[in-house]
């Protein structure tokens, strides 16, 4: 190794703590700082950011940890072994955030696996396992990775992630709604209180409680993840009047998560937007469909508070008009350019919600999806317009928020004016429940809705995409039962797109 890569692998992750004032390099803990696991994620074809909370008493005040700094080493290796030390260093995990280590590991080979350990004060956390990206210049034979999202810890256990680990993915996309705010009465497993987190230290406990999940820590030291915000995680909308506990939710989301791009504590902005590449085979634009995303009630609160829990809405004027927005003007700017110049095989949007329309017709009116792009229309519109201008990259949307799988080809609409040449799968959640009145609209609806051509509202899961050149593969992979930690997994249907024709194919398995 050379000079520069060391001293470059030592320095990352310092920030602004210098190590002379960390304070507790040789200091002693009275039990495993690491029960919340760690984790990789953010990769890129040369990079990873490493991720670990110390938290010796997750639920305690701070963790169960002091109040100052603490040195924290980090070893990268080549083997699982540990026996090829390619980097090494120390990063201070400082109180003021939580005592969460966040390395960022530059100048990387392109896909290829490394091995990662944590030490401090005499203990060691679990190897992990990350993978870089491949080459973003070079030919790519194939890809395989995951789509989740909506993990209510309240509702079952997380035993999806044990076949995710199975089924080997380069990576997982999690979608959103990583913790809950609440229950919805469930008992199945407690939250640490039924209260709503609104400060930091509300967010930081219930973080920690999900991050106590066995399996979840498992896929997370083997699996690097990119990770999006939904509701659940922070907030409804872009609310000024609650800018103050949005900025505690996205503190402790970074906290607790191996991303980058949140330097300032209280910040009430975020850079969580990504285009992850995959050499020549395919990009995938990761949005942030809620921290710039207008408000989604902007109708008469006049509406059938039992149908859909009131999520399905009749759509006024104000819905349609032209500068309404699900991304805010830049993240648009960017998704519309990143969009036009693809010049990958595959052009892939993940969407923390449904992109494609679906109308619920209930009383005579045409009712839509208050949290799905079906609120935002002219967004849509123009997103949709940037892939019907792109010249290269068949495209995809993925997406996941409604707990149920979903397979969809956009150009079977019934209106003319939602039409769009598009094919979305749609992940169930990871561990929430869809109840009956939001299911049963659904179920009722399907004969208005042909672009749908698979639902299956019973099973919690995930999506497994299988991509190369000429075919790209999504499974629809089921849990038998959330509630039972030794549930098996089954593939309830496989869906084939090849490039340069429409729609897909789809074959129901046993």
């Amino acid at each position: 190794m050379d000079r520069r890569k060391f001293l470059l692998g030592t320095l990352v992750g310092l920030g602004a703590a210098p190590l002379a004032q960390s304070g507790y390099a040789e200091g002693k803990l009275f039990a495993d700082p690491f029960t919340l696991g760690i984790a990789s994620g953010d990769v890129t074809d040369s990079s990873t950011v490493l991720w670990t909370r110390l938290a010796p008493a997750p639920q305690a005040a701070n963790g169960g940890m002091p109040d100052q700094s603490v040195a924290v080493h980090w070893v990268l290796s080549e083997t699982p072994d540990l026996s090829r030390i390619v980097r090494r260093g120390e990063a201070v995990a400082q109180s003021a955030w939580a005592h969460a280590v966040h390395v960022e590991i530059d100048d990387l080979e392109p896909a290829r696996a490394y091995w990662y350990q944590f030490h401090v004060a005499g203990y060691a956390s679990p190897v992990g396992r990350t993978r870089t990206l491949p080459d973003s210049k070079h030919a790519v034979n194939r890809a395989r990775f995951v789509t989740a999202s909506c993990q209510n810890y309240s509702h079952g256990h997380f035993v999806a992630y044990r076949h995710m680990v199975d089924d080997n993915p380069d990576f997982v996309i999690h979608l959103g709604d990583y913790i809950y705010d609440t229950s919805f009465g469930e008992t199945f497993r407690k939250h640490d209180t039924e209260t709503a987190p609104t400060t930091l230290d509300e967010y930081r406990r219930r973080h920690a409680l999900y991050k106590s999940d066995k399996d979840l820590q498992h896929a997370h030291a083997q699996i690097p993840f990119f990770v999006s915000i939904d509701n659940h995680d922070a907030l409804e909308d872009n609310d000024p009047s609650k800018a103050q506990q949005r900025a505690a939710a996205y503190q402790a989301w970074y906290e607790h998560m191996p991303v980058r791009g949140y330097h300032v504590q209280g910040d009430n902005h975020f850079e969580v937007k990504r285009c992850i590449t995959l050499g020549n085979l395919a990009q995938i634009s990761l949005l942030d469909a809620r921290q710039f995303r207008d408000k989604r009630e902007v109708c008469s609160e006049e509406y059938d508070a039992n149908y859909g829990f009131g999520n399905y809405r009749e759509r006024c004027q104000a819905v349609f008009a032209n500068e309404r927005t699900m991304l805010g003007e830049a993240q648009e700017r960017w998704l519309t350019k990143t969009i036009r110049e693809n010049k990958k095989r595959w052009n892939v949007l993940a969407s923390p919600g449904p992109f494609l329309p679906f109308t619920y017709q209930h009383n005579g009116k045409d009712l839509r999806y208050i949290g799905a792009w079906d609120a935002y229309p002219a967004n849509r519109e123009r997103v949709a317009r940037a892939f019907a201008e792109a010249k290269c990259g068949h495209p995809l949307i993925l997406s996941g928020d409604v707990h149920s799988f979903w397979a969809v080809d956009g150009a079977r609409a019934t209106l003319p004016d939602e039409q769009f040449p598009l094919v979305e799968f749609v992940t169930s959640a990871l561990s929430a429940n869809w109840p009956p009145p939001l299911a049963q609209p659904v179920t009722d609806n399907l004969p208005n809705n042909p672009q749908v051509r698979f639902y299956d509202p019973v099973y919690r899961g995930y999506l497994l995409h299988e991509l190369d050149s000429r075919v790209w593969t999504t499974q629809a992979r089921a849990i038998d039962d959330m509630k039972d930690l030794q549930s098996a997994v089954r593939t309830l249907a496989s869906f084939q797109v090849q490039p340069g024709e429409p729609g897909f194919r789809q074959e129901y398995m046993n």
